[in-house]
């Protein structure tokens, strides 16, 4: 599935639910390739769509669930994408030789901060994010969403691709749109 087709689903939902999708326009090419540049590598494939299609939603827009938990995430523009792999750079050092309470999925590597990890999705002012991983270890695959926890900080999900978060996500979603949108 490929973000446009996700986005008219998810649209679908919005719209019999009597909600609108408020996105912002696409980020320029120019503005990916500069942030590439910076980052010092090319920003997956299908997180680059996603951003190209709309960069990110309005604060409290959901556009995004993690399959199997309640919980629905916004879209992160790239400055607050961004800003918030900044903010978890800076505290890295802080978390030197940090443990999580349960045993991290092998396709992860250990750590608390990778600079490969780039969020685009956060619920709870980033208590929770979602985060494309560029920097799996050897038997991830590159472009996998992994899923950040706050308190305590933990690595609580993996997907094997942006392509299965929104398969898993569309599907949580349509079965459970009332979550999904607030409306309980």
């Amino acid at each position: 599935m490929d973000f446009s087709h996700y986005l008219d689903r998810v649209r679908a939902v919005c719209d019999a639910h009597g909600h609108a999708l408020h996105l912002n326009p696409g980020a320029a090419e120019s503005r990916l390739e500069a942030l590439e540049a910076e980052l010092g590598f090319p920003i997956s494939a299908h997180a680059r769509q996603a951003w190209l299609l709309a960069n990110g939603a309005e604060r409290d827009v959901p556009v995004f669930m993690r399959p199997g938990y309640l919980t629905a995430y916004d879209f992160l523009p790239l400055d607050k994408a961004i800003a918030g792999r900044a903010r978890m750079a800076d505290r890295a050092p802080r978390y030197a030789g940090y443990e999580e309470p349960a045993p991290r999925d092998a396709r992860i590597r250990d750590g608390w901060f990778h600079p490969g990890w780039l969020p685009f999705a956060s619920f709870g002012g980033a208590t929770m994010l979602l985060m494309v991983d560029h920097s799996p270890s050897e038997s991830g695959t590159p472009g996998q969403i992994i899923a950040f926890t706050h308190d305590p900080d933990q690595i609580t999900w993996v997907a094997p691709s942006f392509t299965a978060l929104l398969t898993g996500s569309i599907a949580e979603i349509e079965a459970d749109p009332e979550e999904f949108l607030g409306d309980f």
